[in-house]
């Protein structure tokens, strides 16, 4: 059968959706440019049914059913959707023939500016607009330490989640129009609607000005894992439409389809679309290879709490005995004494600067928890601290490099500058200017490892200190992150005595008698 010349692409009718189907019609165009699209949007049940419950609504395919059913009936060719939207149930008639690169799969926290001026009583409550049991099981135990509750008198923030249904921007008029305090939402609706063009540019500018009246926050993957699919694509087509198949394979973007499809898997044996729980499988930056998986949630009465790295090569060899295996230092942290530095104050002042942050004690007391300043921080652990110390952080590396501020610097149009706070001996970045705001100084010696023969990084430099005093090194096996602490072990040794790994517990776990 010969492929058509004009293909009708079907989607939701909501800004969104639309903007969702042109890509996938983009796509097409350029794989080839004498193909002709058009479109055809419908109002889903979802879109019509504000009341109906979120989980049973799933379950009955509320989002997706009538344009399935457009496919069948071939008033359409190919049906676009998000892809989380899809019931578990699949199709006897129709199939997920294709799917583009996923969008960023996390999620965005949406403040209203006016919660920060209220009392500090009032303001230790914060109620977040979502329907979702799993951004609920997730960040009802994040946000409370993850927002700058440690500038509140009691600490610690208490969160309550309210209903909220609708569209993106019905969603962003209700957490405007003063119902709530803040709104959960997939980063990927965001992005694309920022995006929109021609007769979709209005609403990316409605999300731009609900934008500007909040404060943002990008919620980490390691404490709330999205939706099973949350960012791509679902490109459905009926099963006998074999004219079409050479089309969609030219689009297909086959580790996104592999990663939704596993991901998915986890969830499938519940057939509950609307679980507490999240499972995302992101590929690491390109330099790295592999991919980061994270779980979390409640799952068939489990809770689980689990990130861990898949690398893209062979797995280390397994030590003969534990005591082969160092993990860290005996001494810790108190190995080495950390020594402000004074920068230019010129170089940290300013409301417009974005500040990648290393660790804690490279934020220095100047900055001021009450400006405009934009901090991202390189781990949880910084997080943590600097939320502590009254700072809103506006999102996390993860310990996976350096790459997460990147897709998220659309959110920051105010910054007009980056600047990477770390120690002297930091490693050099192209995204943003190195200031260094404390210095190293060793005060406990270096342990002996003569015995070990496996080895848990926790940063570059520490891997360098120990390789000048022991250059057998260079035939042991290691691991450590998989940011920079891995770019430069490898500059070092290479890339066959080093893996990248989440954590310590992982690398023990894997490499362990």
């Amino acid at each position: 059968m010969r492929a058509p010349r004009t293909i009708t692409i079907g989607a939701r009718s909501s800004a969104l959706s639309r903007v969702q189907a042109r890509l996938v019609g983009d796509a097409l165009i350029a794989a080839d440019p004498h193909v002709a699209i058009r479109y055809r949007f419908i109002d889903a049940v979802g879109d019509r049914d504000l009341e109906a419950a979120l989980p049973a609504l799933l379950r009955a395919g509320g989002f997706t059913s009538e344009l399935s059913h457009a496919l069948d009936a071939a008033d359409i060719d190919l049906a676009v959707h998000s892809w989380k939207d899809l019931p578990f149930t699949g199709s006897a008639t129709t199939h997920i023939a294709a799917t583009l690169e996923r969008a960023d799969p996390r999620d965005l926290l949406l403040v209203r500016r006016d919660w920060f001026l209220r009392r500090p009583r009032e303001a230790r409550e914060l109620r977040v607009l979502s329907c979702s049991a799993r951004r609920a099981t997730n960040l009802g135990d994040f946000l409370p330490w993850a927002l700058p509750g440690g500038a509140l008198p009691g600490g610690v923030v208490r969160v309550h989640f309210e209903p909220v249904r609708g569209d993106i921007l019905r969603r962003l008029r209700t957490l405007l129009g003063g119902e709530a305090d803040a709104l959960v939402v997939a980063k990927a609706a965001i992005d694309r609607l920022l995006g929109a063009t021609g007769d979709l540019a209005p609403a990316g500018a409605t999300v731009r000005a609900a934008l500007e009246a909040c404060r943002v926050m990008v919620l980490p993957l390691a404490a709330n894992p999205a939706a099973p699919a949350q960012g791509a694509l679902a490109i459905e087509a009926r099963r006998d439409r074999a004219d079409l198949a050479d089309r969609l394979a030219a689009i297909d973007h086959a580790p996104t389809h592999a990663r939704v499809l596993e991901e998915r898997a986890q969830l499938a044996a519940t057939r509950d679309e609307d679980h507490p729980f999240g499972v995302s499988i992101v590929p690491l930056e390109a330099r790295t290879g592999g991919e980061a998986v994270f779980r979390r949630g409640a799952l068939q009465g489990a809770r689980i709490d689990n990130a861990h790295v898949r690398s893209a090569g062979p797995a280390l060899p397994r030590a003969a005995r534990r005591a082969q295996v160092w993990t860290g230092e005996r001494a810790g942290p108190a190995a080495l004494r950390r020594v402000a530095l004074a920068p230019n104050a010129a170089v940290i002042e300013g409301a417009h600067l974005g500040f990648l942050v290393a660790r804690a004690d490279a934020l220095p007391d100047a900055c001021d928890p009450a400006s405009e300043q934009t901090l991202w921080t390189a781990g949880l652990d910084t997080w943590r601290k600097l939320a502590a110390r009254g700072y809103w952080v506006s999102g996390s590396d993860e310990s996976l490099g350096e790459t997460g501020a990147l897709a998220a610097r659309a959110l920051f149009p105010q910054v007009t500058r980056w600047i990477k706070l770390t120690h002297a001996a930091g490693y050099d970045t192209p995204h943003a200017e190195r200031v260094a705001t404390y210095r190293l100084e060793r005060v406990a010696p270096l342990d002996d490892v003569s015995a070990h023969t496996h080895f848990y990084w926790r940063s570059g430099s520490q891997f360098n200190e120990y390789l000048r005093a022991n250059p057998r090194l260079r035939d042991a096996w290691h691991g450590c992150g998989p940011g920079n602490t891995l770019a430069m072990i490898r500059a070092a040794i290479g890339p066959d005595r080093v893996r990248p790994f989440y954590s310590a517990d992982q690398f023990l776990a894997e490499t362990g008698p």
